[in-house]
């Protein structure tokens, strides 16, 4: 094991292993207990908050420490800067100036029975924060009934809120994303306050596209960006209160009344950006009616008589996509459609679509997701903006939808041929509009995610080095999670980089055959506070943190694990399916197709694959095998053919049989013989440290890959400078999950939502795409197919 790698992965877990033997008795690891503070262990220890944090960096000052974290504690403080010089850190220290408002008085409160902290800062409008800052023993202990606090008094403040809760009406209301934006040079005692003001923006708005502005105040003669935005036409809305139930989310409550989750916290701008919490309780806004307040797809301008169309319900269609298709919800249609109420929408069904006078009907075959995809027309796009974006020219546009000659209107659905899938990543029958989450975090956004791996510190004696190495190094669950773990930190400070602030959490899972690890983990931690979970390993795991988070509306990305049936909407398989393998492969093998002779060689225990290249390809021509181990040479010399294109599928996870067909179709690739050779399903038979790779290169082997090469050179070389070594695919995987993960949360906040609008992504060497499979959760569609060519293997492309 590398002692780099060694040193400075496991600084998260046990720190002494980072400095030579001599070094060995100056740390401590400490678990997080109850009601500890940075402060209250740094006086049990004798050392500054700032030497923790040294050894700590997922840990930030001020912060509250969860129970069961890992704390390392140097018991020698002049060893920081040793250690961060061994572990190749850089230590930087950030100074910013913090401008603190003074309370105008104080009032003293006696504490009662059942008080918290939070109800505490919620009678008197403070912050809990504000509270401790003037009463310090609540940074080592918890709140008890008769203590006296002194409870800080502030100016107030009047913020013109979004919503008007006398007249129930939406006032000015802009998008999200800029139109344009302009220069602003800073004159001598300007402030940030006066500047946002002038510009009818919020001071966040402005430190958003000028992220130096985080670290400091504005100077006169610095040039500011300043964001405009396009005020949005809105409505008046009629409101009533709503009382949140058990059990229910803001994307339950959206969904049930007709709404976005966007146009839920328009209406209620009390609730926190940054968090999906919702207390049981609650009281919130939502339209009497059934009107999308903001984002519509649906409807503009005022509202008309309803009419109906008749449609015939064709395969596979959904609600949603009528919805889409018709800007009617699955509500309106149940209330026209009694048996649809009843039955639910059935292939075949004549129900009737409500629809307004003047909008263009679209006749059955229109919205048919056998024959059309659809894209609907966002805000702000015209004739050139659309061409761009489908690569179709506007007059063809035009013939695949009439209605575009009255003019293009924000939310119009239009339909293209399904022929042009290819062009487009397309999500249940839905164009989805081109993404880059890396341009578009919101830096207010502060996303908390927990880590679940089994580390195995139960089994670790992390006070003898020379033990512990070897007992990592014997141990796969611990190699890979330390593994995965270094990654998700190179990602984190990816993040970090882009102004974003994480919190996240990692635990130590343990035993990867028993749960009560996971538990106790989960009943002492306040799990609706999360806005993700990755991991555990273990499919008992995941189904238990899948069973605490269901109800939360908190998703469970599995790093390890293809689709489970633990029956939990709620869980995100990050590895694609044997099926989802196989058919990207077969699918690359029909774009290339001219007739080409296929051959299949397949054992017993294959036949799923035979038959599914049979399915796909009815011509293919099987080899009969030996006892199921090796092939019939002379049947397999008949088979081919002479002067054109073969391509011999081998379908086995036996390595004999693997390393023998290789070997027997290479011998028979000749200039009158061309051969190239598949695999649907890559497994250890085709390690390439045991099958000759020189042959698997003159038969240019294709298979489906979870993960490509890690070619990325700036990932290599961040990876080598923190670690001393080279990335496994591990330590690629665990990078590529956290930073997808969390470039969808810093654009959202929401991971259900933004994977019904964001399609595939790939970073070092894997992608995700993620698709709702309802009850069974969402899985990763997204695969490589990966070709050796001259020594190399390369990915490729189907032809389109």
């Amino acid at each position: 094991m590398n002692s780099k790698f060694f040193k400075t992965v496991l600084s998260f877990l046990f720190i002494l292993l980072v400095t030579a033997n001599s070094y060995a008795q100056k740390y401590k690891t400490h678990p997080v207990k109850r009601g500890e503070s940075l402060e209250s262990i740094s006086k049990t220890y004798n050392v500054s908050i700032d030497d923790i944090l040294v050894y700590n960096k997922e840990i930030k000052k001020g912060q509250k420490l969860t129970p069961n974290t890992i704390l390392i504690v140097p018991l020698d403080k002049k060893m920081a800067a040793v250690t961060a010089s061994l572990s190749g850190d850089k230590p930087v220290v950030e100074v910013k100036k913090t401008v603190q408002e003074e309370p105008i008085r104080f009032i003293e409160h006696k504490a009662k029975k059942r008080e918290t902290l939070y109800s505490l800062a919620k009678q008197y409008n403070v912050t809990e924060d504000d509270i401790k800052r003037y009463n310090k023993q609540l940074y080592a202990e918890q709140l008890k009934k008769g203590t006296v606090l002194k409870i800080p008094i502030y100016k107030k403040v009047v913020v013109d809120t979004s919503v008007s809760t006398t007249t129930n009406t939406v006032s000015e209301v802009y998008e999200d994303t800029p139109y344009k934006f302009t220069d602003y040079k800073v004159k001598k005692r300007e402030t940030l306050y006066g500047i946002s003001k002038q510009f009818k923006l919020t001071q966040e708005q402005v430190k958003k596209y000028n992220t130096s502005l985080y670290a400091g105040d504005v100077k006169k003669g610095m040039v500011l960006k300043i964001p405009h935005f396009k005020k949005v036409e809105v409505k008046e809305v009629v409101l009533k209160s709503y009382v949140v139930k058990a059990k229910e989310t803001r994307w339950s409550i959206a969904n049930k009344y007709g709404i976005t989750v966007d146009s839920l916290l328009l209406l209620n701008p009390d609730l926190p950006k940054s968090s999906s919490y919702l207390a049981v309780g609650q009281e919130l806004k939502i339209p009497e009616k059934n009107i999308l307040v903001r984002d519509s797809i649906a409807k503009t301008g005022a509202q008309e008589v309803p009419t109906f169309v008749t449609y015939t319900v064709p395969p596979k269609m959904t609600f949603y996509r009528l919805e889409k298709a018709y800007g009617v919800t699955e509500e309106k249609i149940k209330e026209v459609n009694p048996l649809v109420k009843e039955k639910g929408l059935q292939e075949g069904m004549k129900i009737k679509i409500p629809t307004l006078k003047g909008q263009a009907s679209v006749d059955s075959q229109a919205v048919n997701s056998e024959n059309f995809i659809f894209y609907v027309v966002r805000q702000g796009q015209g004739e050139m903006a659309l061409e761009r974006e489908l690569g179709v020219s506007y007059s063809e546009l035009t013939t695949f939808n009439p209605s575009l000659k009255d003019g293009i209107k924000s939310g119009m659905v239009l339909k293209l041929p399904k022929t042009r899938s290819s062009n487009f990543t397309v999500k249940n029958s839905l164009i989805l509009p081109k993404i880059n989450l890396a341009d578009s975090v919101n830096v207010a956004i502060r996303p908390k995610v927990m880590v679940l791996l089994p580390f195995r510190l139960d089994l670790i004696d992390v006070n003898n080095s020379s033990s512990a190495k070897k007992n990592i190094e014997k141990r796969t669950d611990t190699n890979i999670s330390l593994s995965l773990y270094s990654g998700m930190q190179l990602a984190l400070e990816t993040m970090k980089k882009k102004g974003v602030s994480i919190d996240v959490s990692a635990f130590d899972t343990q035993s990867t055959s028993s749960v009560d690890k996971v538990k106790e983990i989960l009943e002492n931690e306040n799990v609706s506070d999360y806005n993700a979970v990755i991991g555990p390993l273990d499919p008992k795991s995941i189904q238990e943190v899948a069973k605490k988070t269901s109800g939360l509306h908190i998703p469970v990305i599995s790093p390890n694990l293809t689709e489970q049936e633990i029956g939990f909407g709620n869980t995100f398989y990050s590895l694609p399916s044997d099926e989802a393998l196989r058919t990207k492969v077969l699918d690359y093998v029909s774009s290339i197709y001219t007739n080409q002779n296929i051959i299949i060689i397949a054992d017993s225990k294959h036949k799923a694959e035979s038959d599914a290249i049979t399915a796909r390809f009815p011509k293919a021509k099987k080899v009969s095998l030996i006892k199921d181990l090796t092939i019939n040479i002379n049947k397999l010399k008949y088979l081919l053919v002479r002067n054109a294109d073969n391509f011999v599928f081998v379908e086995t996870s036996n390595l004999a049989l693997s390393k023998h067909a290789t070997s027997v179709v290479n011998s028979l690739n000749t200039k009158q013989n061309k051969i190239r050779m598949f695999t649907t399903n890559l497994n250890k038979a085709f390690d390439r440290n045991k099958v000759d790779n020189m042959l698997l290169s003159n038969l240019n082997f294709t298979y489906p890959s979870v993960n490509k090469e890690i070619k990325d050179d700036e990932f290599n070389k961040n990876y080598k400078s923190k670690f001393g070594t080279n990335p496994n695919k591990y330590a690629a995987r665990g990078f590529d999950i956290m930073y997808d993960v969390l470039l969808k949360l810093a654009y959202k906040n929401d991971l259900f939502e933004v994977s019904k609008v964001v399609g595939e992504t790939e970073y070092v060497s894997n992608k995700f795409n993620y698709v709702n499979k309802k009850n069974a959760g969402f899985t990763n569609t997204a695969v490589y197919v990966m070709q050796y060519n001259d020594m190399k293997i390369e990915e490729v492309e189907p032809k389109k």
